[in-house]
């Protein structure tokens, strides 16, 4: 199978999302909630990187979405296909600081997408660890694949006549 698509994720929210410091940051009199938070999205060697989330309650809100290119038979000999979210939380006077991660899986998802020419992961929550691996929260995120021809390989199956 060659070809490629479009991978879409939709950075939706996130929710209890901490930093680590006890006290929080010193420099600019927080808590240790994670005020400002941003996210570097990386995909291969292809990285976006999400505004600053408004606050919304409990919730950080992006509702941002982003477009990575698939090249599937270039791909198609790597192990696993991922997606990492590398959460931040941004300061002012200092340097950003890395809060966690999240990782998502997506080999299925492109694989039944260059099948069927369009295959979705809905929004759901993933969860957000440290690197010492202890859990930090979670984000919310969506992913769609669709095959760049656009042709959809199930309708053309269901078309076609049984062979005689």
């Amino acid at each position: 199978m060659t070809g490629g698509g479009i991978l879409e994720v939709i950075l939706v929210d996130s929710e209890g999302i901490r930093a680590k410091k006890f006290l929080g940051c010193l420099v600019c009199f927080g808590t240790s909630a994670v005020n400002k938070p941003y996210v570097c999205v990386e995909y291969g060697d292809q990285k976006r990187i999400s505004k600053v989330a408004e606050e919304k309650g409990k919730k950080s809100i992006w509702d941002q979405k982003f477009e990575f290119e698939v090249d599937h038979a270039a791909e198609s000999n790597k192990p696993s296909e991922k997606l990492v979210f590398h959460v931040m939380n941004k300061h002012k006077l200092s340097d950003d600081a890395y809060v966690g991660e999240a990782t998502i899986h997506v080999k299925d998802v492109v694989l039944l997408g260059m099948e069927d020419g369009e295959a979705e992961l809905g929004s759901r929550k993933y969860r957000v660890v440290r690197q010492d691996k202890s859990y930090t929260g979670d984000i919310s995120v969506a992913v769609t694949f669709k095959r760049k021809d656009g042709v959809n390989t199930t309708e053309i199956r269901k078309e076609s006549k049984p062979c005689k």
